[in-house]
């Protein structure tokens, strides 16, 4: 029960960056004639004056009328597919009920750049509101993409090929280790590190993930098919066939135990073998990286284990995970 309660505390914290930037219900109101071009703002208290192109507010946190063509799309969005039906379908509720949520932007040279609420400002342009109720914020690029990436994240918006690019994105431009990006997000840190590994990826695949041709799980069993050649053609295999992603790992399996048998002219499966890829398996998802376990043939009580890491805070992260403290 304490344990549930401190899991809502802590959703509610990641949730406050953006909710706590919008304090008072705002309506769009469409006009129902066809005759009427131009829709309105209501806000609650106290009305919001109109901001025309190239005024700038000086209060951050104000509530402003701005039109959709005077905010340039948001550079750090981490979404590159938008669903054409979803906007739509949006687009006919604002239609008919009004933008009920503000955008997010900050200011620009040239007007304003969207922070937070690209698909309510596609919508209300496929309406062809002239204005839309948004709050303007005075932040710097990290925050911007910050915001940016966790609505997306916490609406489980994104697809996974999205979400590890925004996550080098983060990594590389601002410096966040794999910790400070799970704690920003609402993620644990191996979900973190890897969903990064996607970025390792052939672009086929990549793009297979990004148009959810392949899950998540079909794209981390890609990985460890070195071959590029060899992955193109299991790739071609598996969207054809349909396969699951126990299928998937099934024949990648079969695929690199082959090839050793082949290498070490075998013909039996060892079936010691089948349980030190299944250990493989689990201790490479428990501490979120690749687990790799060698027996010696002569000696089956000797041999080694080789855990990768990709950079050092994954590696101080496994350390801990191991039960090292380096202190």
């Amino acid at each position: 029960m304490e344990r549930a309660r401190m899991a809502t505390k802590k959703k509610r914290r990641l949730g406050r960056g953006l909710g706590s930037m919008i304090n008072t219900p705002v309506k769009v109101d469409v006009p129902n004639s066809s005759n009427e071009s131009k829709a309105t703002v209501v806000v609650a208290d106290p009305p919001a004056a109109p901001v025309e192109r190239g005024e700038k507010s000086s209060s951050p946190g104000s509530l402003i009328r701005v039109s959709p063509s005077n905010v340039r799309p948001n550079p750090y969005q981490p979404r590159k597919v938008f669903d054409e039906a979803a906007l739509v379908s949006l687009a006919d509720s604002i239609r008919s009920a009004g933008v009920m949520q503000p955008v997010v932007v900050r200011p620009a040279a040239d007007g304003y750049e969207l922070i937070a609420g690209e698909r309510r400002l596609r919508a209300a342009e496929i309406v062809g509101l002239e204005h839309i109720p948004a709050v303007i914020q005075d932040v710097d690029d990290r925050t911007a993409a910050e915001w940016s990436i966790i609505e997306n994240v916490q609406r489980e918006d994104l697809n996974p090929m999205e979400r590890a690019e925004a996550f080098q994105h983060l990594q590389d431009q601002f410096g966040l280790t794999h910790q400070e990006i799970a704690e920003k997000v609402g993620l644990n840190r191996s979900s973190v590190t890897n969903h990064l590994r996607l970025n390792e990826l052939d672009e086929a695949t990549k793009e297979a993930v990004r148009t959810s041709a392949l899950s998540m799980g079909h794209a981390r069993t890609m990985l460890s098919v070195g071959s590029l050649s060899v992955r193109a053609k299991m790739l071609r295999q598996c969207l054809s066939n349909h396969w699951s992603v126990r299928e998937l790992e099934r024949r990648v399996r079969v695929l690199t135990d082959g090839a050793g048998a082949s290498a070490s002219a075998k013909t039996d499966v060892d079936p010691r073998q089948s349980n030190l890829d299944d250990l493989q398996k689990k201790l490479g998802e428990h501490l979120g990286t690749r687990v790799q376990i060698h027996q010696q043939a002569r000696n089956p009580g000797r041999g080694r284990m080789v855990i990768e890491f990709y950079d050092l805070d994954q590696f101080d992260g496994l350390l801990s995970r191991l039960g090292y403290n380096n202190a």
